[in-house]
Parts: C-alpha cells; sequence; structure tokens
C-alpha cells in the first residue's frame, strides 16, 4: 500500500479510515481486556489474603485444642495415679511401670514426680532423669504452684522455665489428698520443645513456623529454625491453660514455589505487550519458534531422566546425555544400537513382548535391568509411545534402582520378622474387639496342640479351654474385651488336643493398627507348668532352710527397717528374748543394737533401689546380762518386697574376756619395753643431765664468788641467775619426759597433736642420735588434723622406730647417717607418719618374720619391740608398714584415725 494518499478520493479516504479502525480496534481491545483482568486479579488477592489469614487463624485455634486435648489427658493420668496413691494402691514399682509407659507414649513429656507435702521429691520417673532427683527440694516458684494446687484441689500449671541442662520446661501438679489430709502432689513435666514436636501434626509443622512466646514475650520454643517468613500470614492464640502466660503463634512460611502478588499483573501487562507487539512484528514468529525449538532441545539434554527416540525395529535413533550419567553409554554412540542389547539376558523375553505392543500401536510402561557401560545392571522404569504415522517410538526411562533395593530390603525384613515371629518360644494369640481368634504363631499352636486352621475363627468356648473351668475362662475373656484385664496377666489351665493339662499364664495388651485404632487384644502365653513346680521346691527348700537356722548358735532375726517390727526369728533368738519375740519390735525386747547414729545411713529412709547394703558389723554389750555379741546386720528385701534388717548376733563373752586377758599382759609387756628402753638409754640420759646440771652449779658459785668479793653488780647476778634457771627447766623436761614414759597407766586414747609427740620422741631420741653421730630431720606438714591416739603409746612406737633407724645407720660415715620422720595428712580421716632410714635395709625373707614375737636381727635384741609396736598401731585402728627406701634403707610407716573418724572407732572398741 503506498504512503501518499489523494485527499480528494471520498472513496481512498473511507478505505484508509477502516484499516486504521481495523487496526486500532484490537489494540483498544487488548487495553480493555488488560485493565479488565488488573482489576479482576486485584480482587482476587484481596481475596485469597484474606483467606489465607482466615485459614491460619482456624489452623492455629485447631492446634490449641488439640493440644489441650492431648494435655487433658495427661491430666487424666496423673489424677489417676494421685487417686491411687491417696488410697495406697500404688507403691513405687507400680509408679515406675506406669509413668514410664506414660512417658514412653506421649513424648511432650519428660518427667513424672511425687512430691510429698514438705516439698521433697519422694518418687521421680524415669529413673536415669539429673533434674528430678529423689530428696531434691522444690524452687520457690515450684512450691508456689504446689501450694496453689493444694488450695484449689485441682491440676495447676505452673510457670514456664529453663532447667540447668538449658531446657524450657512447663510443670503441671496434682494434688494428692486423702480425705481433707495433704499427701502432696504428682507433677507432670513438659517439655515446652517436646510440646511443639509431638501434640502439632507433621503436616501443620510444614505449613506454618510455630512458635511458643513465654509472658515476657521471649521465645521459648520454636519447630523451625527458617527465617524466610511471611509476616503478613501469622495468627497468635494464649495456651489457655495452661494459663500462664503462654502464646502459640503460628506464621506461614514463605515458600520458593509461592508466586509473587506481582506476578499476575506482570504477566497481564506483559501478554498485552505481546499481543501488541505481535501485530506489528510477525516476522519475529519465525524466530520465537527456533528459540522454542532450542528450549525442547535443552529440556531433552539437561532432562535427569532417560529420555530417547527409537524406531519400531527396536534400534536407537537418538538418546540424551542423562545415558552417559545413568548407564555410562555416550549419546552419540548408541544411535544404530538395538535397545535388546542393553536388556539383561533374563528380561529379553519379556522386552521383547513389550516392543511387539509397541508395534501394535500400544503404549506400554514396564520394568527391565539395563546394562551399564561397566558390566553392571540397573533398574529402569519405561514408559514408552508409539507414532505409527512416523515409525518412531518415544521413550522415558527413570532410575528405580534404589527403590528395588528398598523393596527387597522390605521383603527380606517382611520374611525376618516372619521367622522371628514363629521362632520365638512364647505362644501369641490375637482376638478381635468380639472375642474371635484371628491370629496364633507356631509357639501357641505348638502348646495346645490345635491346628492353625482349628483354632482361627474361634469362639468361645475355645478349644482349649479345660472343661471344668469353662466359667472361669469365659469371665476372664469378658474382663479382657471390657479392657479390665489384670497387668499381671491371667493363669488357668490349657487342656492339650491329646488331653494332656498345662499351667500358663495370660498377658493382655490392646492390639492396636497401623492408624491408632484398636482391633483387637493380643496375648501373649507362657507355659508355667515348670515354674509352678520350681516354686513348690523353693517353698520346701524354704522350710529347710528355717530348720538349718534353728539350728544355728548364732541369734538370726529380721526386722522391718521403718517399723522396727521383729518378722522372723531363729530358735537360739527366742531362746535369749522370748519365744514370743516376733511381732514386738526389737528395743522392745532389749536386743543388742547400735545407736542410729552408727549406721551409715538411717535403715528407716532405704528404698529398694539401695538394696543390699550392709549397715553394721560391730560388738555391743547385753544391756541387760552384761554378755559381748559380735552383731552384724544388712539391709536387704523381704519376701513382700519391703525393706527389712537382718541381723546375726553370736556371743563373744568368753573371747572378750580371753582378749582382756591378753590386753592386760600386752600392757605389762609395753611397760617392760619402755623400761628396756629406758635402761638402755639410761647412760646418755645421766650425761644429758650432767651438762644442765653442771651449768647451773657453776653459774650459781660465780654469783657467791661475786657476791663474796662485793663487786657484784645487779644486772650480771640477774643475767646469770635467768641462765641456771634456763638450764633448770632443761632438766626438768628431761626428768618429766622419763617419768611420763616410764609411767603405769591405762590407755587414755583423746585429741592429740602429731607434731606434739613427735617433737617429744625426737627429743628423747636426739640425746641417743648425738651420741651415735646421727642426725634426725623432721618433715611435718603444717596444719595437721589432730589424731585419736594414746600420746605415750604413739610415742614409744616413734621412739622404738627411731631407736632402729639409728642402729641401722651405725655401720654408715657419719655424714651419711640422716634419719627423717615424716608426717602427712591422708584425706580427712587419717593421718600418716614414717621413720625413714638409710641403713642395710631387710631382705624378703628377713621381712616375712619381722614382726614374729622374739624375732631379731640384733645380738643383744630381744625380737618384741615391732610385735608390740605393731599391736599399739592395730590398737588405735592403724596399719604398720615396712617398705624398702629407693635410696637404701627401710621405711615403717604407720596410720592413725583423725578425731573426725573417731567416733564409729570408739563405739565400735
Amino acid at each position: 500500500m503506498p504512503d501518499f494518499v489523494d485527499p480528494a478520493d471520498p472513496a481512498e479516504s473511507g478505505r484508509l479510515a477502516r484499516t486504521r479502525l481495523y487496526w486500532t480496534a484490537p489494540y483498544v481491545a487488548v487495553g480493555i481486556f488488560a485493565l479488565t483482568m488488573l482489576g479482576l486479579v486485584w480482587l482476587l488477592q484481596l481475596r485469597d489474603a484474606e483467606t489465607q489469614r482466615n485459614a491460619v487463624a482456624r489452623d492455629v485455634q485447631w492446634a490449641e485444642q488439640t493440644m489441650r486435648l492431648h494435655m487433658q489427658g495427661t491430666e487424666e493420668f496423673l489424677n489417676q495415679l494421685a487417686r491411687d496413691l491417696a488410697v495406697s494402691a500404688l507403691d513405687q514399682n507400680g509408679f515406675q511401670v506406669r509413668a514410664n509407659q506414660h512417658i514412653a507414649n506421649n513424648g511432650e513429656l519428660v518427667n513424672v514426680v511425687w512430691v510429698g507435702p514438705e516439698e521433697l521429691v519422694r518418687w521421680t520417673a524415669p529413673f536415669d532423669t539429673t533434674d528430678w532427683l529423689t530428696g531434691d527440694a522444690l524452687s520457690r516458684v515450684q512450691a508456689a504452684t504446689l501450694y496453689r494446687a493444694r488450695d484449689t484441689g485441682h491440676a495447676t500449671y505452673g510457670e514456664a522455665y529453663q532447667t540447668p541442662g538449658k531446657r524450657h520446661v512447663l510443670d503441671v501438679f496434682v494434688p494428692v489428698r486423702h480425705g481433707r489430709e495433704f499427701l502432696g502432689a504428682i507433677v507432670g513435666v513438659y517439655s515446652i520443645e517436646r510440646v511443639l514436636q509431638y501434640l502439632v501434626p507433621s503436616w501443620f509443622g510444614e505449613k506454618y513456623h510455630l512458635a511458643l512466646i513465654g509472658p515476657q514475650g521471649e521465645t521459648l520454643a520454636v519447630n523451625s529454625s527458617v527465617v524466610d517468613l511471611d509476616q503478613s500470614i501469622s495468627y497468635s492464640i494464649p495456651l489457655d491453660p495452661p494459663g500462664t502466660g503462654l502464646v502459640l503463634r503460628a506464621t506461614a512460611f514463605r515458600t520458593p514455589s509461592q508466586l509473587p502478588q506481582a506476578l499476575p499483573t506482570a504477566m497481564i501487562i506483559g501478554l498485552s505487550v505481546i499481543v501488541l507487539w505481535s501485530l506489528w512484528l510477525l516476522r519475529s514468529h519465525v524466530q520465537r519458534r527456533v528459540r522454542v525449538e532450542k528450549e525442547r532441545d535443552r529440556l531433552f539434554n539437561l532432562s535427569l531422566d532417560l529420555l530417547c527416540i527409537v524406531g519400531l525395529d527396536g534400534v536407537f535413533r537418538r538418546a540424551n546425555p542423562a545415558f552417559e550419567r545413568i548407564l555410562g553409554y555416550l549419546p552419540d554412540e548408541l544411535p544404530g544400537w538395538p535397545l535388546l542389547d542393553l536388556v539383561h539376558a533374563d528380561d529379553v523375553p519379556f522386552a521383547v513382548e513389550q516392543l511387539r505392543r509397541l508395534a501394535d500401536g500400544q503404549p506400554v510402561s514396564f520394568e527391565i535391568r539395563c546394562r551399564c557401560a561397566d558390566g553392571s545392571f540397573r533398574w529402569l522404569e519405561w514408559s514408552i509411545n508409539p507414532v505409527r504415522e512416523e515409525k518412531l517410538v518415544y521413550a522415558v526411562a527413570h532410575d528405580i534402582t534404589g527403590r528395588k533395593a528398598g523393596e527387597e530390603a522390605l521383603r527380606a525384613e517382611s520374611a525376618f520378622r516372619k521367622a522371628m515371629e514363629e521362632s520365638v518360644m512364647t505362644g501369641m494369640r490375637a482376638i478381635d474387639l468380639t472375642g474371635r481368634i484371628i491370629y496364633v504363631n507356631s509357639a501357641f499352636c505348638r502348646m495346645v496342640g490345635f491346628e492353625q486352621d482349628e483354632l482361627l475363627g474361634a469362639t468361645r468356648p475355645f478349644p482349649y479351654w479345660a472343661p471344668e473351668e469353662l466359667e472361669l475362662c469365659s469371665h476372664n475373656l469378658d474382663l479382657t474385651l471390657l479392657g479390665r484385664a489384670p497387668p499381671s496377666g491371667f493363669e488357668m489351665h490349657i487342656r492339650r488336643k491329646n488331653g494332656e493339662r498345662l499351667d500358663a499364664r495370660f498377658y493382655l495388651s490392646p492390639l492396636i493398627d497401623a492408624n491408632g485404632v484398636q482391633t483387637g487384644w493380643m496375648a501373649s502365653v507362657t507355659d508355667i507348668t515348670e515354674p509352678k513346680r520350681v516354686r513348690a521346691a523353693l517353698e520346701a527348700a524354704h522350710e529347710r532352710f528355717e530348720a538349718v537356722l534353728d539350728g544355728l548358735e548364732a541369734a538370726v532375726f529380721v526386722a522391718d527397717a521403718r517399723t522396727d517390727e521383729i518378722l522372723f526369728a531363729n530358735r537360739a533368738f527366742k531362746s535369749i528374748h522370748g519365744f514370743d519375740a516376733v511381732g514386738r519390735t526389737v528395743r522392745g525386747v532389749a536386743v543388742p543394737q547400735p545407736e542410729r547414729g552408727d549406721y551409715p545411713v538411717d535403715p528407716r529412709g532405704l528404698t529398694a533401689a539401695d538394696l543390699p547394703r550392709e549397715l553394721f558389723d560391730g560388738e555391743l554389750q547385753h544391756p541387760l546380762s552384761g554378755r559381748w555379741y559380735h552383731v552384724r546386720e544388712h539391709a536387704t528385701r523381704w519376701v513382700d518386697g519391703r525393706v527389712v534388717r537382718m541381723g546375726i548376733a553370736t556371743d563373744i563373752t568368753e573371747r572378750k574376756q580371753t582378749a582382756e586377758v591378753s590386753r592386760q599382759q600386752a600392757e605389762r609387756l609395753q611397760r617392760t619395753s619402755r623400761l628396756i628402753t629406758m635402761g638402755e638409754m639410761a647412760s646418755t640420759l645421766a650425761h644429758e643431765l650432767n651438762q644442765p646440771l653442771s651449768a647451773i652449779a657453776n653459774y650459781c658459785m660465780g654469783c657467791v664468788t661475786r657476791i663474796q668479793s662485793g663487786s657484784a653488780r645487779e644486772e650480771d647476778l640477774l643475767a646469770a641467775m635467768q641462765k641456771a634457771s634456763f638450764q633448770a627447766e632443761r632438766a626438768g623436761k628431761i626428768i618429766r619426759r622419763i617419768r611420763e614414759f616410764v609411767k603405769k597407766s591405762e590407755p587414755r586414747r583423746s585429741a592429740v597433736q602429731i607434731a606434739d609427740v613427735l617433737d617429744d620422741a625426737i627429743g628423747f631420741a636426739e640425746i641417743d642420735a648425738r651420741r651415735m653421730s646421727s642426725r634426725i630431720v623432721s618433715e611435718v606438714t603444717p596444719e595437721l588434723p589432730a589424731v585419736f591416739a594414746d600420746r605415750i603409746m604413739i610415742e614409744q612406737v616413734v621412739l622404738n622406730l627411731i631407736k632402729n633407724g639409728i642402729d641401722a645407720m651405725a655401720d654408715l660415715p657419719s655424714e651419711q647417717r640422716v634419719l627423717t620422720v615424716r608426717a602427712c595428712a591422708l584425706g580427712p580421716r587419717a593421718v600418716e607418719v614414717a621413720v625413714i632410714d638409710r641403713g642395710h635395709g631387710i631382705g624378703e625373707e628377713e621381712r616375712g618374720h619381722l614382726f614374729t614375737p622374739f624375732y631379731t636381727t640384733k645380738s643383744e635384741g630381744m625380737g618384741m619391740g615391732l610385735n608390740i609396736c605393731r599391736s599399739i598401731i592395730e590398737f588405735h585402728d592403724g596399719r604398720l608398714i615396712v617398705d624398702s627406701n629407693p635410696e637404701g634403707g627401710t621405711i615403717f610407716s604407720f596410720t592413725l584415725p583423725t578425731e573426725i573418724a573417731s567416733d564409729r572407732t570408739v563405739r565400735r572398741s
């Protein structure tokens, strides 16, 4: 069409106007359509946003109701525990079983605890918890919740708090009352993190970001760490109860697949522009077609699945690069290859059949194994559509090797479970809710003697019921169907098919399907014929055991640890304390027993978890007869499960009298030993006393001379008299030490400082050491605790060991004659004293006879010194040990109890 138009030609002008109208009308229509679509999109977006907010509100309210229903179930369980505990129908073992089972079924719970009215934890489940330990006291916040539950009389929730393990928890206290008496509370401890994990369905957590907000606005728990959230779609609702300020907030995720709100508007505008441009640029159609073909090729090349084109003759025409990634074949080398060359030899007949169907124009889908370039095989799922007019088929193959392996593992697991089920020795029987048998295993069939076909579908009376117990068996079945079967199960007689009888115990549990719906009752059946026979034999053995106990000379009794009531006593005990002793209390029959403080723990506070435990092992005197008994008490469990004290008392009066005579003889021998020691040191002591006495005489004579000459000055006389006084005090101290060392006295143990004892002993020994050219070094740790000992006896031991050490170094050069006396603490309950010499040492053979009476390595020795030393140390509940000195010589060391450890030692002695 020419650009020039004659305006004088009306026909041409009309045609041009119509042409302009034809070209303008599409633009106007496109504009109106675009504006209309933009308005509709804006209205739809407003409606969609409101719909999403309403959906969030409904979902959050539904989630809050679901969480509350779960919490109400837990409250009912805790109320049942409280009721059973109030009527004493629940012991600790039952509490543990029921609480642990409920915790296992309710993952949001971490602890179930019984707290007494004194705010102390009494029972706790599970055992291995570290947050609630038996005997722990409640915190101030927990105590306030406990008293609020006591006042309100119903379940009360506390404030959320953080445990030492950095875990946020929430407590619910259910009061335990017996009449008007408040017995404490059953506490259920919720993990706030687990509340979101277990009480909210998984689909809800995948859809929303959930958070539990505390009273102060702090976030206590979230179900996801994703922070890409759509804050415009959010809803918060308070949790009531627990009603402690907790708020549940749900915020929708901003998923990558979510379309931006501006996308429809942009699409409308873009499409409008494209339409407008299409009217002007028709020639771009070819270019767009080429671009589309390129995109098709890109999709073909980038597909993760195998894409290929195959002729009806089964030969590859084209393959995508996925063949190289999955099978290892280059796409360029596959054209011309028959498809059957890749198929596993066992799958070739099946593949040929599918190719024939393709030749008939039928689409096929099948699974076969194809060979990889490395010789291995992979499972591929093929979906193939034929195009008969082109004589080609278009195929898509998906790698299902992993799925096949999973299916094979699932079949193997199913076969293993079936084999395990059939190999167990316990019989398994399942009935539906009407009482009809729906399952039995091989062990149950062997137990009753009937085949599986004879039992499946059977109703009451079952073939294995004993005719004489039909009524009892029917009653037990009714209890089972009502859900009132006891936890301990039923014991019943079974009649085998051949007429034999056996005893069996049935344990019942609900049969729950995969949807959580109960479909019947599962029973595990155990043959208890042999255990019952063993129990009867044990009862007979118990009677024989009692006969043996009655034949003992030792008095044996068993008493309740809490009430002190005597539950059992043998004949020897009854002959001493009366044949009516059983049923009375231990203190009521004047049984010799230790005081409460002598026990390492109070027996009244022991639980089953603390057993068995040694309570006492010592010697006591009867308060009335004055006879001595060796008493040993042991805490154990009684036949009814309670904690008892079992005591054995053996009369040792004659042995004590013999020991007293031996002790008196040992005391005389010790005194004799001290006298002998002083006799050996007599000459040295005389020389030691001669020095201060000579000094006193010289000072006094000098004072007299000066006074007579008239030249005496007062300050000179005062200095001389002070020196004479010092020498007199020195001589008096030597005499006092000798007198205290050799005087006869009864052993008197008291708190003494070991440093003072060592100073006095070294003061004695230094006299002899100087005579022998030896040196004594004292190494005493500062601020040692006081020991509980007889001062003179310990001083005798130290002096004897020092004298032996000095004698052992007599052959050494004088500069090497160094003897060390060392004292140090061995914890808070003992002190160790060591005497270390550098002498010739003691051989292994001599060490074996070292403490034997009258054995000595000295020509002039009596062989009683070390034996007496060991007797003294053992009298003080210590040990005397001899070791070799790594530097040469010998180390004699002994231990003494400190004043802290003295109380129980005195009571036992």
